[in-house]
């Protein structure tokens, strides 16, 4: 990648359009980002005019808007608006996604050892369902999937392939375009879970190869609670059927027959979080106005500050990958991650904790405890990341957090 990063001012400006970098050093942007104020007005702005005038009052007033939001993503992701569907969350975009591929007795959901708990569930559910098989591709040396294995695992009898890009519990990207391109061949249908990837990595989803690709508002993009969406590619969808369609996503053309739509919105219902969509829209502006090349450049160079701040002071890190992304997994010794996290919330300092029941392929094969998260964003500044070491130093040490 040629591009470079933002810089020293620009990150400053940024901060500056970010009201929560006032009050906490926010270091879980994997969990739930800070929105800058823009996302924050047109929340609330939206929300004030629905208590002023009525819900569908509102709706109908910003019918241009809300369709704006479609093209913002499908710029986002390099596709086309009629592949986007609106989504509560990244759960939902996914579970659409693979609740609508037909499965058969005796076919395989391939999958890795990084895939996440949630999607773990819904393959449990399906072997219950349809009498499919799970078959998990080992890591390659490197943690991500190891590709030949991987390529030899596919097969006529192979249903779905489901990889998550930037799995929760580490810095790990897995080769989604390697795998792409092999599932391309293979005429295998490839869903991915790019929930920490939008928004911090730049994505494009023809180079990608996938046919599906969920992702949610609140980690990277900066958005909301409560949004999400799920691109469908255009020469997949006629064969998909929703799960549970409702009469947005199709048409109920007679009493005794209904008609789904042509698009990717076949996957949407009718009712939804009008001012969370719209919200979502000014987030994505902001991520491609500032030019998703140039976040990922500057992600990438905090999360690697990160990892040799910590390493720097005798930490060990537990993040897999040649390629990695700005989340970041520690542990004190002796300590429990959760008492950890605690301490470091006194000090306005905020992180996540991943257990192993989030990633039990991977957590039982590298037999990991709790880990401490700490994801970085292109507005977290070299000066957080040493307050972060700092703390878990003085917390290591037996001393009390620096004051």
């Amino acid at each position: 990648m040629t591009s470079h990063g933002l810089s020293e001012s620009e990150v400053d400006e940024q901060r500056a359009l970010t009201p929560g970098t006032q009050h906490v050093t926010h270091f879980n942007h994997a969990g739930s980002s800070l929105p800058t104020q823009a996302v924050l007005d047109t929340q609330l702005d939206y929300l004030t005019n629905e208590a002023n005038i009525g819900g569908y009052e509102a709706a109908g007033q910003s019918i241009d808007a809300h369709d704006a939001v479609y093209d913002s993503i499908a710029k986002l992701i390099g596709a086309s608006r009629h592949e986007i569907a609106r989504a509560e969350h990244a759960t939902i975009a996914w579970n659409a996604a693979f609740w609508s591929l037909p499965m058969e007795k005796g076919q395989r959901i391939l999958t890795v050892e990084a895939e996440y708990g949630a999607n773990a569930v819904a393959f449990l559910r399906a072997q219950e369902r349809y009498g499919v098989s799970i078959e998990v591709v080992p890591s390659a040396p490197d943690g991500s999937v190891d590709l030949d294995r991987f390529e030899s695992a596919l097969g006529d009898d192979v249903a779905v392939v489901a990889l998550t890009h930037v799995p929760t519990n580490g810095g790990l990207v897995n080769p989604a375009a390697e795998v792409g391109a092999l599932t391309k061949a293979a005429r295998v249908p490839f869903l991915l879970d790019a929930c920490q990837s939008v928004g911090q990595l730049a994505l494009d989803v023809s180079e990608l190869g996938c046919d599906f690709l969920s992702a949610t508002g609140r980690k990277y993009l900066r958005g909301p609670r409560g949004t999400g969406f799920l691109y469908v590619n255009s020469e997949i969808l006629p064969t998909l059927t929703p799960d549970q369609p409702d009469h947005h996503g199709a048409h109920w053309a007679s009493p005794e027959r209904y008609e789904l739509r042509d698009d990717a919105r076949r996957f949407e219902h009718w009712e939804f979080n009008h001012a969370g969509w719209q919200s979502l829209g000014a987030a994505v502006d902001h991520a491609n106005q500032l030019g998703m090349d140039r976040i990922e450049v500057t992600v990438k160079q905090r999360g690697e500050e990160l990892r040799a701040g910590l390493a720097a002071d005798g930490f060990e890190t537990f993040d897999l990958g040649n390629e990695k992304a700005g989340l970041v997994t520690t542990a004190v010794p002796g300590v429990a991650a959760v008492a950890v996290k605690s301490a470091l919330a006194a000090r306005s300092i905020n992180v996540s904790v991943t257990t192993p029941d989030t990633t039990q392929w991977d957590a039982v094969r590298r037999g990991l405890p709790d880990l401490i998260r700490a994801s970085v964003h292109y507005i977290t500044t070299p000066d957080e990341i040493a307050e972060l070491v700092a703390a878990l130093r003085e917390i290591r040490d037996g001393g009390s957090l620096p004051t």
